[in-house]
């Protein structure tokens, strides 16, 4: 006997989604999936391909400042204290809001004075505070009380000169020839550092203290780099500065006096 089945099921396809959509089963066939690509595996060529930007970034930084190698290592004062320094360092960078004042003491401890002044350029650092130099109508210096950040005076002057920026600085020579740098002191010509350096380090400027025993060297790596001035031990990390073009002040620097007027 036969049998007639009224199964729901018919070997005829289904019709295509309504809508007209363009997937496999109507309309035009979409791209293959590729089997390999997840999206974790997407996220994780994104993240590869950025660390990749970011090295290529700063391997170019680092040849653009130093080439392919660093400025000498050096000894700190930390690791070194002898022979012993007794004399502090001030110095003033500029932010937003006005000049900032920095002071590392002899040990290599530094601390911020204070911000916020209306001058920039120290000139001296007497009994009575850290001078920055104010421009304006009338120049004038600020003493600025190297504990507290205040300022306890204000003297006015006149006849400002270069001397104001050249008396404790350009205390040195510097030159690079075949890879070798060496620095001198102006006075007496005295050799303080003989080092091979890459092409693109130097150092910028020194600073002879007021008992002419020591030289501050700014080098371009940003560090305060202390020297005897007789040369007769190589110099040491005092500090590393924000920016290579400060001009430090010692402790014990007098105002010009023939161009001050109280």
């Amino acid at each position: 006997m036969s049998i007639t089945s009224t199964s729901s099921t018919s070997s005829t396809p289904p019709p295509p989604p309504a809508g007209g959509g363009g997937g496999p089963t109507g309309g035009t066939p979409g791209p293959a999936a590729d089997p390999g690509e997840t999206p974790s595996s997407s996220q994780r060529s994104l993240v590869a391909l950025l660390a990749a930007a970011g090295l290529v970034v700063a391997v170019v930084a680092l040849v653009l400042v130093f080439g392919v190698a660093r400025p000498p290592a050096l000894a700190t004062l930390a690791d070194e204290p002898e022979p012993e320094l007794t004399a502090s360092l001030a110095w003033s960078h500029w932010e937003q809001d006005g000049a900032c004042v920095n002071v590392v003491a002899p040990s290599g401890e530094h601390r911020e004075v204070g911000c916020g002044f209306d001058g920039e350029e120290l000139v001296a650092w007497t009994d009575d505070g850290i001078a920055m130099l104010v421009w304006g109508p009338r120049d004038g210096v600020e003493l600025i009380d190297p504990d507290t950040g205040e300022v306890v005076d204000t003297v006015a002057v006149t006849g400002v000169a270069e001397e104001w920026f050249g008396r404790e600085g350009d205390a040195v020579r510097s030159r690079t020839v075949d890879g070798t740098l060496t620095v001198t002191l102006r006075e007496g010509d005295v050799e303080l550092w003989r080092v091979d350096v890459p092409d693109t380090y130097g150092v910028n400027d020194g600073f002879l203290a007021p008992d002419g025993e020591w030289v501050v060297l700014v080098d371009r790596a940003g560090r305060l780099l202390l020297v005897p001035a007789d040369g007769s031990s190589e110099p040491r990390v005092w500090h590393e500065v924000e920016e290579s073009w400060v001009r430090p002040v010692w402790e014990g620097t007098p105002l010009p006096g023939p161009i001050v007027e109280r």
